[in-house]
């Protein structure tokens, strides 16, 4: 298994700060004043962990440009991850990459578009902060590259970087059994939701593979709501016999769990284990820290821009990349 690259993410869960205030100091921006001690602990803990800090210092010539074309975007969003690690990736390859966020407005959406493709721009990455299929009309003016998205028009033409669901879901699964658990439910995300799809396809794989019985009741619908899935949890708990564990679609519906469960006065994972996915910050942070499967945006970003700026094309067009299963106390 390829060696997991560290994060600002990671550094920022060491040191106990957030992850903005690593990039800030990290990435040597003076627009935000941060205390000498604190700067020290990041840089410090970037060496220890083995961060590649950035030594290029930037001079007044000509770079090549990547546009970013993204449907929505927030700080609270795990996407945000994949659209930092491909500004930090491309800067490391002499490349600016420019953000446009179009707020999921079409009007904006196609004047962004326009201006991207008269702005001297050597390529675009056509990206969705949630995957899903687009029908888009892709430019062909410049080279395009799909990030969390596919097109079925341009599946042999066009390549995209996509994470592995299936197999997230797959080794979540695949974790419980192996701790000794066989009475196992998930809730899911929203049911057009290609991720929440691919993540029940890779858990029924891994119950059936098992030759463990797979109780349809016992799929339940948690729409990434934590509200929703702290109702279904409810459900799992008063059924008879009751589930061992719970795979939930997400970390903030995992969330919800953790919450019907204290209210029920039992233990995690005594009682019940849980298992998440995504693997947010919050998931080291609750009490018993959550198991969950990590979501590989910082490596999707990376790979997006190098595969845009590498001179040979991509021998698979459809790269799927996987997210490493971080075991914790929950399991």
């Amino acid at each position: 298994m390829r060696k997991k690259k560290v994060t600002m993410l990671d550094i920022a869960t060491a040191v106990g700060v957030s992850q903005p205030t690593v990039s800030i100091i990290l990435n040597g921006s003076d627009s935000v004043k941060i205390s000498q001690e604190t700067q020290d602990k990041v840089i410090s803990k970037a060496k220890e962990l083995g961060y590649k800090l950035r030594t290029n210092v930037y001079h007044a010539k000509s770079h090549r440009r990547i546009a970013l074309l993204v449907n929505s975007m927030n700080m609270h969003d795990p996407f945000i991850n994949a659209i930092s690690s491909a500004k930090v990736r491309a800067w490391e390859l002499d490349t600016l990459l420019v953000v446009y966020d179009y707020e999921d407005n079409d009007e904006l959406k196609a004047s962004m578009l326009d201006s991207i493709l008269n702005g001297n721009f050597d390529a675009l990455i056509y990206a969705l902060n949630t995957p899903a299929q687009v029908d888009d009309a892709l430019p062909t003016s410049l080279p395009v590259l799909l990030l969390n998205c596919t097109n079925p028009a341009y599946q042999q033409q066009i390549p995209s970087v996509v994470t592995s669901d299936f197999l997230g879901g797959y080794r979540a699964a695949q974790h419980l059994i192996d701790r000794g658990y066989s009475d196992i439910a998930m809730i899911t995300g929203e049911s057009w939701s290609d991720s929440s799809i691919q993540r029940l396809k890779g858990f029924r794989q891994a119950m059936t593979n098992a030759d463990l019985p797979l109780r349809e009741e016992w799929i339940k619908p948690g729409n990434w709501s934590v509200k929703q899935s702290y109702l279904e949890t409810e459900s799992l708990l008063e059924s008879h016999p009751r589930p061992d564990a719970i795979f939930c679609a997400s970390d903030l519906m995992a969330l919800g769990a953790y919450q019907a469960i204290s209210h029920r006065h039992l233990c995690i994972p005594d009682d019940i284990a849980i298992i998440g996915y995504d693997n947010q910050l919050l998931a080291s942070q609750l009490t018993p820290s959550l198991s969950s499967v990590d979501l590989p945006y910082d490596e999707m970003g990376r790979v997006a821009v190098e595969t845009l700026l590498s001179p040979t094309p991509p021998d698979i067009l459809m790269m799927k990349i996987e997210g490493d299963l971080v075991p914790r106390e929950s399991t």
